[in-house]
């Protein structure tokens, strides 16, 4: 187990320049997210709004302590997520999905805190920072560290393939690497769905009840 952190590591250091433009790809999925937001009509608005709402009003009802429901609504729905992209980066040709994934991602954080913010101002950024960023603060970086193991292990792949005599790696090897990565994005996506459930809806009850 120890071992693992040092393999990404090592496995990981050339590749920086793929980690920036990921991070930069999903910060454009971000911004245009926020910019949408912009671009709703009154009625839009208004209509979106209820629903969020609802929303609310829902969570102020329902009964405290549903703990375990709310960690594995979001464990199944990151995990889900995380496992699309690792299996649309076993092949060339779904690296196109596994980065308009990622951009999606970020067009829905965001659209919501965008939303969020142009409809309650300070209460909908208070909003946003406490119920959306804990959990995001491993999630996102478990989106970019698939995503990034799922390029480098098809960079890999190639050069075995196409250019034996300039990799030292084998099929293998480049996989028990990948698999390595998933592991541990959805041990990030744990880790995550538990400040989701204990941090982030708790907070998120505490400030819908003061609205």
């Amino acid at each position: 187990m120890k071992q693992w952190p040092k393999a990404l590591t090592i496995h990981i250091q050339p590749y920086y320049s793929l980690y920036v433009f990921l991070f930069v790809l999903f910060l454009i999925g971000v911004i245009f997210g926020s910019m949408m937001v912009s671009s709703l009509n009154f009625l839009q608005r208004q209509d979106l709004f209820f629903f969020v709402e609802q929303y609310f009003h829902t969570l102020s009802e329902q009964p405290t302590g549903s703990y375990l429901a709310v960690f594995w609504d979001a464990l199944w729905t990151h995990g889900k997520y995380i496992t699309f992209l690792f299996l649309f980066g076993l092949s060339f040709v779904g690296l196109p999905v596994v980065w308009f994934l990622l951009f999606v991602k970020g067009v829905v954080i965001g659209f919501t805190v965008g939303f969020l913010v142009n409809q309650l101002s300070w209460q909908g950024f208070l909003l946003s920072v406490m119920s959306i960023a804990p959990q995001n603060l491993l999630i996102v970086p478990a989106y970019l560290i698939i995503a990034a193991s799922s390029m480098v292990f098809t960079i890999h792949v190639l050069r075995i393939l196409f250019v034996k005599h300039q990799s030292s790696n084998t099929i293998s090897d480049v996989s028990v690497f990948y698999i390595r990565s998933y592991i541990v994005a959805l041990l990030l996506v744990g880790v995550g769905s538990v400040l989701e459930t204990f941090v982030s809806s708790n907070m998120l009850e505490w400030i819908v009840s003061s609205l």
